[in-house]
């Protein structure tokens, strides 16, 4: 299976992927190069999601796709399925569990722009705002943090604060915050530390998970990759510190993929 996002979010579904089918081989493609993707034009993060499906597939007998980002799944999941006749999932946003276990009614959604701007997180929020309030907050830095907890590089508590000020500021604060792209869940403890109430952290990988091992469960052939690869579209110091993760999750190959 081919996993890819422009950061390392996508580890967070490769994770639990991992849980459930623990024997399975993976293609990890990190579009380094065009990180963050939720600073990208619509038309952009379209192409280039078939650039890469286009260029995985003539490299590699991939069988399915896992788009690792809630930006490119949002923007283009129902555009890549059309095009390409081999299983495509992404990871969406739904305010479905949010409605079942929130308190107060307060919901908070916090994704990339580009995610907070698509057509199907609009549709989504207007489709529960009778039901509770919604809180959202649209952000590209919250991205870098993660990248840089990932990489165990430092970072302060104000950086966090920052970004979340507008709803530290409310008389009512969100029990329930929905996670809205991969590489917010590696901070659930940093955000938690910043509320001065318990919170419901919600995000997209169960679904997306359970639909890929749907997939192995009901196909008969056995997996045609034979090792586990791990690809970048550019190279920079910040990659050696993922060595950690190159070993974590097994991965043989190591290399960089030209996506021009």
């Amino acid at each position: 299976m081919l996993i890819f996002d422009s950061g390392i979010g996508g580890i967070s579904i490769l994770k639990n992927i991992k849980k459930k089918l623990p024997n399975k081989n993976y293609i990890y493609l990190l579009d380094n190069k065009e990180f963050p993707y939720g600073e990208k034009k619509e038309s952009f993060i379209i192409k280039r999601s078939i650039k890469i499906i286009n260029k995985i597939i003539n490299l590699y007998p991939i069988q399915i796709v896992v788009i690792a980002c809630n930006t490119v799944s949002t923007i283009s999941l129902h555009i890549l399925k059309k095009k390409f006749n081999i299983p495509i999932v992404g990871v969406l946003p739904s305010l479905d569990q949010a409605m079942k276990i929130t308190q107060n009614k307060k919901v908070g959604i916090i994704a990339t722009k580009a995610t907070i701007k698509s057509s199907y997180v609009k549709n989504i929020i207007s489709k529960y705002t009778n039901h509770m309030n919604i809180e959202v907050i649209a952000t590209n830095e919250l991205a870098r943090i993660a990248e840089k907890k990932i990489r165990k590089i430092s970072f302060s508590n104000f950086e966090l604060k920052k970004i979340f000020y507008p709803w530290m500021i409310l008389a009512v604060q969100p029990d329930t915050i929905y996670l809205g792209c991969t590489h917010f869940s590696f901070l659930k403890n940093e955000i938690q530390n910043i509320f001065y109430k318990p919170i419901n952290f919600l995000d997209s990988y169960t679904n997306t998970t359970k639909i890929v091992k749907k997939y192995f469960l009901n196909i008969k052939n056995s997996q045609n990759i034979k090792k586990n690869v791990f690809l970048y579209s550019k190279y920079n110091k910040n990659l050696d510190k993922l060595l950690y993760i190159l070993k974590k999750y097994k991965f043989n190959d190591f290399k960089k993929i030209n996506l021009n």
